[in-house]
């Protein structure tokens, strides 16, 4: 017997993840789906290979969920692939993937969106000897020490966090811009002095609405590197907005930007990175590609 599942993240917005997907089942209720009250699971301590292996091609999953879910569950899915219809009801604080996927496949009357073509052949990165599937993108640079300095504001209790301040603060203090080096599929290395961000994108968006990557598009085979570099501390600063219009490429003096299948970058100093925002600290390189 066919049956639909949601999947929710009990942690998510300060623990009242299972609150929040309590009240997505009864809105799916009033739609006309059902879901056993059992059939609510956390995906906090669940196998994932485990829960899709036991699905058939006629069960429905809905996931409740932002960019964090997506990625924790597709780094946890290892070979295990999704036999069934898989949907996303948006519920993060960044959004970055639904912000990429066209809108008219969204279904007005549950909210939910279909996303199981999106998640197939998702690109990898290593990184610190440990190899990542990611959905959006890699931030390497100011972007990842931004998300670095907000984790640790969120141990400390902190709420409604400014990414724009912390990225300002960062900037005119402790922030030092490193020489990168860089090599796209099998080209040359090449070196970028001043680099305050070095992103290898999968999808347009990163840091809830940043258009670092206008030109990307999911599927076509290709990341896109992004590159802002080698202008002074102010000069950076102006440029910072026109990142969320993705007007920035228009500077080709500041913004370095390629298509490649393999992207590898190498700070000359340790950065933090972010992959999907999820953070890691003291990084000094990655590698970014297609497997296929």
């Amino acid at each position: 017997m066919a049956m639909t599942y949601l999947l929710y993240n009990e942690f998510a917005e300060d623990g009242k993840g299972k609150a929040s997907a309590e009240d997505v089942r009864a809105h799916l209720l009033s739609c006309g789906m059902e879901i056993a009250e059992e059939n609510m699971v956390s995906l906090n301590g669940l196998d994932p290979q485990e829960f899709f292996a036991a699905r058939s091609k006629d069960d429905i999953v809905v996931i409740d969920g932002g960019d964090g879910t997506m990625n924790h569950l597709m780094n946890n899915l290892g070979e295990q692939t999704i036999p069934c219809p898989l949907y996303l009801h948006p519920n993060g604080t960044g959004n970055d993937f639904v912000r990429d996927l066209p809108q008219d496949i969204l279904d007005p009357q549950t909210g939910l969106y279909p996303i199981g073509e999106f998640l197939k052949d998702l690109p990898f990165v290593e990184v610190k000897g440990k190899k990542y599937r990611f959905l959006n993108g890699i931030g390497f640079g100011i972007d990842g020490e931004c998300c670095v300095k907000a984790e640790e504001m969120k141990a400390l209790g902190q709420k409604d966090i400014n990414y724009g301040a912390i990225s300002v603060k960062l900037l005119f203090g402790p922030f030092e811009p490193p020489t990168a080096t860089v090599r796209l599929d099998e080209g040359e290395p090449f070196v970028l002095p001043k680099a305050y961000l070095a992103s290898a994108m999968n999808g347009t968006y990163y840091g809830g609405g940043m258009a670092i990557a206008p030109n990307q598009r999911r599927g076509s085979g290709e990341l896109t590197f992004v590159a802002v570099h080698g202008k002074s501390k102010l000069a950076t600063l102006f440029l910072f907005p026109k990142i969320y219009k993705g007007t920035h490429i228009k500077n080709k003096s500041a913004c370095y930007i390629a298509k490649a299948k393999t992207i590898e970058v190498r700070f000359d100093r340790p950065c933090g990175l972010q992959i999907d925002g999820e953070v890691l600290t003291g990084v000094t390189e990655y590698k970014a590609y297609i497997a296929r």
